[in-house]
């Protein structure tokens, strides 16, 4: 057994033993409503991990199932953790942070607002962690979890009966914010954290490690049928996917879904171009939505002959109606200006 293995299976049996125990800090998963394990665990390179989310939300519609994926870098001295998921998730991530490493998560990394990216940004706080984010997604936190601002309750905040964790565990926003770009280094490991411009979100950033060429995505780009465009720009969308092919990542790691490469942005960026092709044909020869509507079908047979693009098809009728494609198709047009 070499020196890193046995460090790795020293840290796991130390903190996993305190998980056992029930004494991890601020614990609050009931036995009866606990979570399944992650989907897949993966070392990508040395130090630096994946963890798969389950995807059942999608068909299910169920809010106890909605997950994303996870990634960590081992630093010298410190942990950094892409996305902070959902309290009752975190600490089963916790658990599988402890079996790759003995040092503290110190930082979170919230590729963007939305609440399985960040409602565990308080649990991890609880274990000593700062979230660090790009300026845009406290600006769409303001606007839609108002709650913490003194305002009525947002989005998730008035939906704790929905998820028994938020009831433990309340919104917390980063409290460390960045422009454009915010780096994390050691003597062996460089991690920049990039804002490419707005897309799924305003707010969206993405974790890049040059070295190994490594890019943690978000809901930036994905690889599967999970695009929500509910807070999506899509123009802009497609013209930060050039930025972000521009990087060369070798390994692509997505909100949710499998892992990706280069290729899957640019297979990701052509969904979008054909659906903003079409309906802005649609629009120009003068239909209402209401008539663009009915014309979905040609545009799914579109994209079902298309082997790029067919993996991202929403399959209809959809479970989770925000993510369907009458509501992808919806935002484009009412985007468009003729």
């Amino acid at each position: 057994m070499n020196r890193r293995t046995a460090l790795k299976n020293l840290s796991a049996l130390t903190l996993g033993s305190l998980v056992n125990a029930g004494e991890v800090k601020g614990s609050m998963v009931s036995t009866t409503e606990q979570p399944v394990d992650f989907e897949e665990v993966k070392e990508l390179a040395p130090d630096v991990f994946f963890s798969k989310g389950k995807v059942e939300y999608f068909k299910s519609g169920n809010y106890q199932a909605v997950e994303c994926n996870n990634g960590w870098i081992v630093f010298e001295d410190f942990v950094v953790l892409i996305d902070a998921n959902f309290p009752a998730k975190a600490e089963i991530l916790l658990r599988e942070i402890a079996k790759t490493t003995s040092k503290p998560v110190r930082y979170v990394f919230n590729t963007h607002h939305h609440s399985d990216h960040i409602y565990g940004n308080r649990f991890w706080f609880s274990q000593g962690a700062t979230a660090i984010a790009h300026t845009g997604v406290v600006a769409e936190l303001r606007k839609y979890e108002t709650g913490y601002y003194s305002n009525k309750p947002g989005r998730w905040e008035n939906s704790s009966s929905r998820r028994t964790d938020l009831m433990a565990y309340s919104l917390l926003p980063p409290s460390m914010t960045f422009e454009e770009k915010l780096v994390i280094e050691d003597r062996h490991k460089r991690l920049e954290l990039v804002h490419l411009g707005a897309g799924h979100t305003r707010g969206d950033a993405v974790a890049w490690l040059p070295e190994h060429k490594i890019l943690f995505t978000g809901d930036a780009c994905l690889n599967g049928p999970y695009n929500l465009f509910l807070d999506a720009e899509p123009g802009s969308w497609i013209r930060t996917l050039d930025k972000m092919h521009a990087l060369g990542a070798e390994i692509l790691v997505p909100g949710h879904g499998e892992l990706g490469n280069h290729s899957t942005v640019k297979n990701q960026q052509r969904y979008f171009q054909v659906l903003y092709e079409w309906v802005t044909a649609q629009k120009q020869a003068g239909l209402s939505y209401g008539q663009l509507k009915d014309k979905l079908p040609e545009l799914r047979t579109i994209i079902r002959n298309d082997e790029k693009i067919k993996t991202y098809l929403i399959p209809e009728p959809a479970v989770v109606p925000s993510f369907s494609l009458e509501a992808q198709t919806k935002k484009i047009f009412e985007e468009i200006i003729l």
